[in-house]
């Protein structure tokens, strides 16, 4: 599936000018334009250049091709259409590009992380879910994106750094998040090929929390075999985001004294707890460990 903001045009361009410009043939039917004409004869580029023997209808370095390029980009860029399809506008993962949630979905945040009495946090079926309450994205395309769920960015809050440990490679892609001050660690407890990170939470991380399943992505890559190994989806992964919840309340009624909110934790725990409680509470719930944790 392609991107629907990816259109096609034919354009002319001359091979033998310094700066390329491309001209879509809608445009080239100007009658400023010498190209397609024998007033080629006259263009300086050619004269510099021009061919031996007879005058031709149209200037011989006169190209044409198709090219594709993003209708919702400020500015115009041409990508030869082979190219284009080794960019994500030709694949699933066009769902991730700032440029396509900015024109289809203006303003998309997670409104019900503050849920009220009896709501639930979102946990949309398409995706699988890790036991640390990380989520995977896995596409037709073969293409993957990974991010953390509506539980763990409503139990931070806020973020006011993010860090990758490794942008790129064969790994267990890993993040450092900085919240009130504390620095946790968030790993996809399976393996995937990382060939980006999502570099604009750097300079705004609170996306993390605004949006964990849109522009608050963490990772894209290449899943492997096992790639998604242990996750669940679908109806399982919403009842069991209800256990954490209804576990959460409970361990920080029991070893924390923070009461819920609305029937949901409060947002923000770092806050409310201190720099040993809060670890602690990570460690339950968003490590590497979290299922060796779980009471049988």
């Amino acid at each position: 599936m392609t991107c629907p903001f990816l259109k096609e045009t034919h354009v002319k361009y001359c091979q033998t000018a310094a700066l390329r410009t491309m001209i879509p043939l809608a445009q080239a039917a100007s009658a400023q334009e010498k190209c397609s004409s024998g007033s080629h004869a006259t263009c300086e580029v050619y004269r510099t250049q021009a061919v031996e023997g007879a005058a031709e209808a149209a200037c011989p370095y006169l190209r044409e091709s198709l090219m594709q390029y993003c209708s919702a980009a400020p500015v115009t860029k041409f990508i030869p259409y082979s190219e284009s399809l080794l960019s994500r506008c030709g694949a699933d993962s066009y769902r991730y590009c700032e440029l396509y949630l900015g024109m289809a979905h203006p303003g998309m945040t997670n409104q019900r992380l503050e849920a009220g009495p009896g709501e639930e946090l979102p946990t949309p079926a398409w995706l699988l879910y890790s036991d640390n309450h990380m989520w995977l994205d896995l596409t037709g395309d073969g293409m993957c994106h990974v991010g953390v769920d509506s539980f763990l960015a409503r139990a931070l809050g806020t973020v006011q750094a993010i860090t990758y440990v490794h942008p790129r490679g064969r790994q267990r892609p890993s993040a450092v998040v900085t919240s009130n001050g504390l620095d946790f660690e968030i790993t996809f407890p399976n393996w995937i090929g990382v060939w980006a990170a999502n570099l604009y939470l750097r300079a705004d991380p609170s996306r993390l929390i605004r949006e964990p399943y849109a522009g608050g992505w963490l990772f894209e890559g290449t899943p492997e075999e096992g790639t998604a190994q242990g996750l669940r989806t679908g109806s399982e992964a919403q009842l069991w985001m209800q256990e954490e919840a209804r576990r959460m309340n409970e361990y920080l009624q029991q070893c924390a004294g923070v009461a819920a909110d609305g029937g949901l934790f409060s947002s923000g725990l770092p806050a409310h707890l201190d720099a040993e409680s809060a670890r602690t509470l990570f460690h339950e719930f968003f490590s590497l460990y979290a299922r060796e944790t779980r009471t049988p």
